[in-house]
This record gives structure tokens, sequence and C-alpha cells, in this order.
């Protein structure tokens, strides 16, 4: 990636030129420690705060042939206001950015407190089936409350995630994934609770591998054949009357059928495979793919929605895949991008209303880590260039966003 490392004089600076300030994020009132100059009035600003250079950076500058030497300079009345407008737009900035963080830290307790109600199941399960299952139940009327009483939905990225707990985080992010596709294909509320129940149980067989299966890529043709049976070991939900209506056990038997007949346990085909199971396993396919157990398939976000619709059109439900790609959007919570203007990000958040302007948090040196600027892209005017993959970061660039292992997603609703 390109860094700004040129020395300028800021006599020479002109409009086009990429720049970087010398001075902390909170002496001046740019948004930004880092943009293209658009106009003579930011040259001029420059300079009322004292600077005598800058950093700039060649590869993104923009320089006119025909850009004058000694641009022309505002009075005083107009460089005060200008500097005026942008410090208020620059707090007003900063109050979005703090509504973002209640709205984040918000999704984050849901978040928190549904995976340790996640977690508790497994014993519940065990030892009182029937109570477990309303104890699933909770948890799943709960997150579909969140999504059909609310105007508008974020959708997301938690920090939250360790990969020696990743059944129970996989599982809440099916579960939380799915019911937002159920509510996308207009699915009865009744429908959306099998649905969450099927998803949130859909791995609890997994519980039952033998010496950490469940984590690991199986080694051998002896352990694929126990491992692709675990649909089938989650026999405290599967069996008996506990209160698990019938279709959500068929999406735990059946979350990794494939409609040509090349899933397993069962190899089974088209309609054979419960509707709901198709949708809940199109999810299951995704966060899968995200968290591949070999580092190797493992892709980003944006990726695995690319490569489920070009290789898996034959095995998963069309209609769902079609919709589970439109719901994520092209920038899903948990990419990496750069922007028009030439900063890289993470992005943070979507809004189901608006996919095309997701909420990324910047990469900029100048601001520390922990106030680090998470900015709607539409709202201020730019475009998401690309995404990049993580290994496409410089080394600050990496440990500044912090890209997750464990992309996990919660949601919280827009009254």
């Amino acid at each position: 990636m390109s860094q700004a490392s040129t020395k300028l004089d800021i006599d020479k600076v002109r409009v086009g030129h990429f720049v970087r300030l010398p001075i902390g994020w909170r002496d001046h009132p740019f948004m930004f420690n880092s943009f293209r100059i658009k106009e003579p009035q930011q040259i001029a600003l420059l300079k009322r705060l004292k600077l005598t250079f800058v950093y700039i950076d060649p590869d993104r500058s923009r320089v006119a042939a025909d850009e004058p030497a000694a641009p022309a300079v505002p009075d005083e009345d107009t460089l005060i206001q200008v500097q005026q407008s942008l410090a208020e737009a620059k707090q007003a900035r900063i109050e979005r950015l703090k509504s973002y963080q209640r709205s984040l830290n918000h999704a984050t307790k849901k978040y928190r407190d549904n995976l340790a109600r996640a977690r508790s199941l497994s014993s519940k399960v065990r030892a009182r089936p029937a109570e477990g299952v309303q104890a699933a139940t909770e948890v799943v009327q709960g997150i579909i409350a969140e999504l059909v009483n609310s105007d508008g939905l974020e959708l997301h990225l938690m920090s939250e995630g360790e990969h020696s707990d990743a059944i129970h985080h996989h599982g809440l992010n099916v579960t939380v994934l799915s019911l937002m596709l159920a509510k996308r294909l207009g699915l009865t509320e009744m429908e959306m609770e099998v649905v969450g129940l099927g998803a949130l149980f859909h791995d609890f067989g997994k519980l039952r591998l033998p010496a950490g299966l469940a984590t690991r890529m199986p080694n051998d043709a002896k352990e694929w054949a126990v491992f692709k049976n675990h649909p089938n070991m989650a026999d405290a939900l599967i069996d008996g009357d506990n209160g698990l209506p019938w279709q959500a056990v068929a999406i735990i038997r059946q979350h990794h059928e494939f409609l040509d007949g090349s899933g397993y346990p069962e190899g089974l085909k088209a309609d054979r495979i419960d509707p709901l199971a198709q949708l809940v396993t199109v999810v299951n396919e995704y966060d899968n793919l995200v968290h591949h157990k070999d580092p190797r398939k493992r892709r980003t976000p944006n990726t695995a929605l690319g490569w489920l619709y070009k290789h898996r059109q034959d095995q998963l439900n069309t209609h769902y895949l079609q919709q589970f790609i439109k719901m994520m959007g092209i920038y899903p919570p948990g990419s990496i991008v750069q922007l028009d203007s030439g900063q890289y990000g993470i992005v943070m958040s979507l809004d189901e209303q608006n996919l095309l302007s997701p909420n990324v948090m910047l990469y900029d040196p100048a601001i520390p880590m922990n106030s680090a600027a998470v900015i709607s892209v539409g709202e201020e005017g730019l475009k998401v260039a690309k995404c990049l993959p993580p290994e496409a970061l410089s080394k600050a660039a990496f440990e500044y966003l912090s890209p997750r292992d464990r992309i996990n997603y919660y949601i919280k609703g827009q009254n």
C-alpha cells in the first residue's frame, strides 16, 4: 500500500496534492490527518495553522499541469468562516461517532448476553432437554423481536471471538444471519422461530465428536466418516419429546445436505431436503467458508459471497443464495476496503437500507486506535474503491485495524 513520505514546503503545496499533516488530529479543523487538497482555501488554512511543511503522497496526488504556483489567497474573514465551518462539521462527525459507539455498545452487550446463554445450552440440553429447548426459544424470540419491531437494521461486526469456542460463536452467527434472511424472504414469525432454533442447535452434535475433531480438519477416511455423522449425534435434540419442532430437527439433520446429493450424512437430493434446512445451509456454508479450518481455504466476507455464487449454485437453493448475497451487500462487515480517497479501513457495520454506504473504521496513525474515526462512507461523499485481503495492509495498518480471524455478527434495530 502507498505511504505518504515526501516532505514538502507549505508554499509548494498545490490543489491535488494528497497531504498528511505533521500535527495531532485535535490540532486542526480537518476531519482527517490525510486528505487530498481540493481548493485553495485548504492551503490557506494550513498556512494559518502556522505549518511550514506537510508530507505528501505522490502516488495519490493529482496536481494539474496548469495549477498556478501561487493560488489566490482568500481574505481573512473568509478563512475564519471556512475554518469555523470545518470545525463545526468535524465536531458533528465526532458526535455521530459517539452515537455510533453507543449503538455498537448496545449490540455488543446483547451479543455477549446471547453468547453466554448459548454456551449454557449445552449442559441444559444434555441434562434436561425440554428446559434447554425452552431456553433456546427465549434466545431466538429475543432476536426475532429485534428484527420485526425495527424500522431498519444495522449488522455490526463484533470484536468478540475465540477459536476455542468456535461452535457457539458459529451457532450464534448462523442464527442471526439465518433470521435476517428469513425476514427478508417474508417468513412468518412462527417459521422464523423454527429457523432460529434449528440454526442455534445445528452443530450441537459436534460437541460429541472425539479428540477435538470439531475444531480441526479430519486426518483420514475414518475421521471423515465420524465427522460427517455429527448432524445425527445431537441425540438429545433429535430424539425424544423435548418440544423442538420437527422442522428444527430437520435443520439439525440436514444442514450439510446439498441439492445435487453430494452432501452428508444421508446424501439427500432436492425436495427431500426441508426448505428451512436449505435456508440455514446457505448461511452455514458462508460462515464456514469465512472461518474455514484450513487457513489456505479461508476467505474474506466479500470473496466468500462471490465464491458461493460461482461454485455452489447446483448445491444450494439459488433463490436463498441470491437473497443472502443481496442482504449482506458488496461490503459485508469484516471486509477490508480502500476508499476512493486512498484511505484504508475495515467495515464495521452495514445499514440494510443503504448497503453501498457502510460504516468504516479508518486507518489514521495520527488518531489513537481507541478513538479511530468511523465514518458512513456515503455521508462523507466517498466511495469504496475496492476490497482488499488483510495481507495487503502494511504492518502498522494491520495492527491498527485488527482484521478478525473470527468474524462475528450481531444486529441493532433502528426505530
